[in-house]
């Protein structure tokens, strides 16, 4: 082998770029043919630049020899290092503007088109999701992360799909290619400057992570690494412009790497977590979920790393309150919802602080409803609950995932098993009309009810939904084949409501309500009923998963009924193991 120190004869040097990095220019041949000359006057020897399709390549390349310098990913480059001994050469930092605007944060987010109805991780359960690569820290490894806090695992839950580029993930979640997708944030930011995004809703950040490097496999010649730095840390005062925008974005500039072996940080930066998480799996302190400890540990392992002594000795103070959103504190079995809440909190010795927003439009938040998102967003606040009617507030809600506190949404299982067990309910009775009726006095908010009231839909079965305003009603009767048509309200109020309208127009039609409230028993009106204690409990642990909290497994069963006459109808039960 030749050494490293001895006389550095001319020769070819092969550099890769990020995959996907064709992307970045319009006439990528060009944009290769600039850097390729500016690099091999700078360096005397003939440099070929190649557009790598993915970091699978890259790395086997590199480690044969065939590939001498490469744009890698910080996951991508910490396998390489752990591999077989690649070394950063340069790093890229922004260029200070003379106009003071901040630099774009390189971090992992997770977004949807804001028309796809999904505000919460959780939703995405069975939906497409665009990744970048398997070896891509934004576009992949870190929002997997992300997902699993959710409960998700992105293997079995989504129908993902990777796209071997940030512009081709945001190009699909723009065309609806895809339901979401993940990207890191500067190109998020440069493709929707560069393209244009429709209106897009953020539906998860990571924390900061550190960029990857231009690295180097071992044994390149020193005299060529010398004259590579050089050329690098002048690439942006050249006139290879485009050719540099394969390598970097237009607004930064490469500086001299400090070489550095794995450490806690970069162990938590690639597994999604905080310092104090990683050094209690390593240490096997309790309140540590399973799922995140054996995350962190794979990463441990795949990367060689070795705790030392002040790492063993980290210890973090945990915030001890849950904010909780909710626009009316009169909504059906809310005590019982919030007695589980508690309940499975105090097991974590967390606490539960309820603020009432007020139940207004989501496109005229209150101020109140704007205050509260900022003090639970700025504060020691470790988490949230909200309902959808605050999730449905763009700004508020940017607010929120920009601050990382994890959030679950109280209705979910309401709307997941809930609606559906209501429909089958009224289909088995053999209505082949439906008309959902929504009401402001219902935990379910109007839009993700028609949502997923819509979805429901079959070929033997019409699903209507007039809304709360009567005004559309005789139109929609008059239609209606009255034999065969029923009434699903969100509440037990607007139930009551339905009922006495049809009385009037001398109408008796089947109506069910949401909730079993005094309203719906003195008026006999059948309603959908369930265990609000065990919904409580449910969320709650979500929360504390997002949070990477152990507390005992338990399984959690959702009895769905329907009551009627001061009695139950044959049930439903839904069984919820909570997954710690």
């Amino acid at each position: 082998m030749t050494s490293r120190n001895e006389k550095w004869k001319p020769q070819q040097l092969i550099l890769a770029t990020e995959p996907g990095a064709a992307l970045n220019v319009s006439q990528p041949e060009q944009a290769v043919a600039q850097l390729e000359h500016y690099l091999s006057d700078a360096v005397d020897a003939e440099v070929h630049v190649i557009l790598s399709e993915n970091y699978q390549d890259i790395l086997a390349r590199m480690q044969a020899g065939t590939i001498d310098i490469a744009r890698l990913g910080p996951y991508a480059f910490a396998l390489a290092q752990a591999r077989f001994g690649a070394r950063a050469l340069v790093n890229s930092i922004d260029i200070a503007s003379i106009e003071n605007v901040p630099s774009i944060p390189y971090r992992s987010l997770i977004f949807t088109r804001a028309d796809s109805g999904i505000t919460h991780l959780v939703q995405l359960k069975g939906q497409t999701f665009g990744f970048v690569d398997p070896q891509s820290a934004s576009g992949y490894l870190v929002a997997t992360f992300l997902l699993q806090q959710a409960g998700l695992d992105a293997k079995t839950d989504l129908k993902g799909t990777f796209l071997f580029s940030h512009q081709s993930v945001a190009e699909a979640v723009s065309k609806g290619d895809v339901v979401a997708g993940a990207i890191a944030e500067e190109e998020f930011v440069y493709y929707k400057k560069d393209k244009g995004l429709p209106p897009i809703r953020l539906l998860a950040t990571s924390a900061l992570l550190s960029r990857g490097p231009l690295a180097v496999r071992p044994g390149l010649p020193l005299q060529l690494e010398k004259k590579l730095l050089t050329a690098l840390e002048n690439l942006h005062t050249s006139d290879a412009a485009e050719g540099a925008r394969l390598i970097k974005m237009p607004e930064q500039r490469f500086v001299a790497a400090v070489q550095r072996e794995h450490t806690l940080k970069r162990i938590a930066e690639l597994a999604g977590v905080s310092y104090a998480t990683v050094s209690r799996a390593i240490n096997g302190r309790d309140r540590i979920s399973p799922a995140t400890t054996a995350r962190v540990l794979q990463l441990v392992e795949e990367l060689g790393y070795r705790p030392n002594a002040n790492a063993r000795s980290l210890h973090k103070a945990n915030g001890e309150l849950i904010g909780m959103l909710l626009p009316s504190l009169t909504y059906p079995g809310l005590d019982s919802i919030i007695d589980g809440i508690q309940t499975t909190l105090e097991q974590a010795r967390m606490q539960l602080l309820i603020c009432p927003t007020g139940n207004t439009p989501r496109t005229q938040p209150t101020a109140r409803h704007t205050a509260y998102f900022e003090m639970l967003s700025n504060s020691r606040f470790e988490a949230m609950l909200l309902t959808h009617w605050s999730a449905l507030d763009p700004t508020a809600m940017d607010l929120l995932v920009r601050s990382r506190r994890p959030y679950v949404l109280l209705e979910h299982d309401l709307l997941d098993k809930g609606l559906p067990f209501a429909y089958n309910w009224l289909k088995q009775q053999g209505y082949q009309q439906l008309i959902l009726v929504t009401g402001t006095q219902s935990l379910l908010e109007p839009t993700l009810a028609q949502q997923a009231w819509s979805q429901l839909a079959s070929d033997n079965l019409r699903l209507q939904d007039p809304g709360s305003n009567q005004t559309g009603w005789p139109q929609l009767l008059q239609q209606a084949e009255y034999q065969t048509t029923a009434f699903l309200c969100t509440d037990d109020e607007t139930a009551l409501a339905v009922k006495t309208y049809l009385a009037q127009q001398q109408l008796q039609l089947p109506i069910l309500g949401i909730g079993n409230t005094r309203v719906a028993q003195l008026a006999g009106i059948p309603s959908l009923t369930f265990n609000g204690f065990n919904l409580g409990s449910l969320v709650a642990r979500r929360l504390l998963k997002m949070l990477n909290i152990f507390i005992p497994e338990e399984q959690i069963e959702l009895h769905f009924q329907i009551a009627a006459n001061n009695s139950f109808l044959p049930s439903h039960t839904f069984h919820a193991a909570s997954t710690q």
